[in-house]
């Protein structure tokens, strides 16, 4: 006889974490091929010159508290010795980047994969942060994981979180300090102390960065106050930005951060000249690889065409993004310098607008959108609106490079001094001393510092496409050269998406290492 089920069962319970998981289960599939594509062969490619700048200076901190240019045997310097001040503070970038890595060498030792993994992990928290963002913004969980899919697939955003340097920091403090002003918004009582802490945290990352994300925001308050939108008061935005000036303004007195121009690179051409050279090339940095301008007119269509039913809040808060865009790159068009990665901040902001113009195009067709998300992903074929007009395939490249080995020069180079030389000995060279240093503890001297000195190198390294070249040679009368089998290319691998290798260059000339 079968037996009745008691009336009384109770139902199934389900949990609130168990719930929030099954809300959230795109999220959590996106994280996951993030975390993949991130971590897969991290510490494969050496540390180039930057990084092992960042790196060699988290050392320091360990030995002395602080970061210190000047360790006893090596000066750390890029910039003709004005990155430090007299008592060899290092003073020429905010410290945020270096207390990270120093934090994660003390937990897990001075090497490559330390020296790179916690910025990783502040890039998948970014993709997170990004994800609950968009869907404050504009309410839409759809929009959220088309946004976080992109970034999460993002050639410029992958290439810059596999990096020792700032970018990760700036990017999550950007969405940080965007979430904590839409919470100002609302009038959440703790947005104050997130947006105070989210100020900090993007000023000590990157000081132009943060310029430009404040000039944006305080457009966009204008804005609002013109049209009528709802905004924060004014008060709830001075309060933690007066709070956090604080900090900010005895660092800018401390560490003289308007006299940063770079003494090699910056260029000599007039003002009007240089803004118009450097906007343009932005423009077609952001076309290339962060936004086609293809999609602008499909972006202005769907802000400003009223229709009925759509929220003008969503549409206020478009325009949050828009002229932080702007700002942007009218603040990076007016410094002296012209290098992509400033631009890293704006490629979640972009991955957004480029999530409303998927999902408007969904409403008509889910296979005309999930065509265009392809595309997007896996070409640049949106972008040949603009020059260079060479079809790429970058996200298949950026694949092929984490399942593969790559050979740099630095790496070449590094091994090579290794095997035979020794900490003693001292290096001359005309770029890379800093990875030198790094990786063997040799004393070195190279770019951006005085290369006539009066002692002897036991090693002298003529890097090709670099100045100081012919000084050098006349050194090398009574050395032995040595040429070794990795390419001379100008980087051991920077993350800039227009500089980037992806696998290693075969066709290069050979380094070539001088022997006394």
């Amino acid at each position: 006889m079968n037996k009745q089920p008691r009336k009384n069962t109770p139902p199934l319970r389900v949990t609130k974490e168990g719930n929030r998981l099954a809300r959230h289960k795109y999220l959590l599939a996106i994280l996951l091929l993030g975390s993949v594509l991130l971590f897969k062969n991290l510490d494969n490619i050496y540390l180039w010159q930057d990084e092992a700048e960042t790196a060699l200076l988290a050392q320091n901190i360990l030995t002395y508290g602080y970061p210190r240019a000047w360790d006893g045997k090596n000066i750390i310097s890029q910039n003709a010795e004005r990155d430090f001040n007299q008592h060899y503070v290092w003073t020429w970038s905010p410290w945020l980047q270096l207390y990270i890595t120093a934090g994660s060498f003390r937990l897990f030792g001075a090497n490559t994969l330390a020296a790179r993994f916690p910025f990783v992990l502040i890039a998948i928290a970014s993709l997170s942060l990004l994800y609950f963002f968009t869907v404050r913004l504009h309410g839409s969980k759809r929009v959220a994981e088309t946004a976080t899919l992109l970034m999460a697939t993002s050639i410029p955003f992958l290439l810059h979180a596999r990096q020792c340097r700032w970018y990760m920091a700036a990017v999550f403090s950007t969405l940080w300090l965007l979430y904590a002003y839409l919470m100002l918004q609302k009038q959440e009582k703790r947005g104050t102390v997130h947006c105070a802490l989210a100020s900090l945290l993007l000023f000590f990352s990157n000081y132009l960065i943060y310029l430009s994300v404040m000039g944006g925001i305080i457009l966009h308050y204008l804005y609002c106050r013109r049209q009528g939108c709802a905004r924060p008061s004014l008060r709830s935005i001075l309060t933690p930005t007066a709070a956090a000036l604080t900090a900010i303004v005895p660092w800018i007195i401390y560490s003289r951060a308007w006299d940063k121009s770079n003494p090699f690179e910056e260029y000599k051409m007039p003002l009007v000249s240089r803004v118009q050279l450097i906007f343009a090339k932005n423009i077609l940095y952001m076309n290339s690889f962060i936004f086609p301008l293809l999609f602008a007119a499909a972006l202005a269509w769907i802000l400003f065409k009223r229709r009925k039913g759509d929220d003008e809040t969503s549409r206020a808060n478009s325009m949050l993004i828009l002229l932080i865009i702007a700002c942007t790159i009218a603040v990076l068009s007016a410094m002296p310098w012209m290098y992509f990665r400033y631009l890293i901040a704006l490629v979640p902001l972009c991955c957004i607008l480029l999530a409303l113009v998927i999902d408007r195009i969904m409403v008509f067709s889910k296979a005309v959108a999930g065509g265009v998300m392809v595309l997007l992903i896996f070409t640049n074929v949106f972008s040949l609106t603009l020059p260079p007009y060479a079809l790429r395939f970058d996200f298949l490249n950026y694949l092929y490079e984490i399942t593969h080995d790559y050979d740099g020069p630095n790496e070449g180079i590094v091994t090579y001094l290794r095997t035979h030389g020794h900490q003693d000995q001292f290096v001359i060279t005309n770029y890379g001393q800093l990875p030198i240093i790094f990786y063997t503890g040799m004393r070195a001297i190279g770019f951006g510092q005085n290369l006539r000195t009066s002692g002897k190198a036991d090693w002298i390294i003529i890097r090709k496409g670099r100045g100081d070249q012919e000084y050098l040679r006349s050194l090398c009368a009574q050395y032995q050269a040595i040429t070794i089998d990795y390419p001379d290319i100008p980087w051991e691998n920077r993350p800039d998406p227009s500089h980037h290798y992806y696998r290693t260059a075969v066709k290069a000339p050979r380094v070539v290492i001088h022997k006394k």
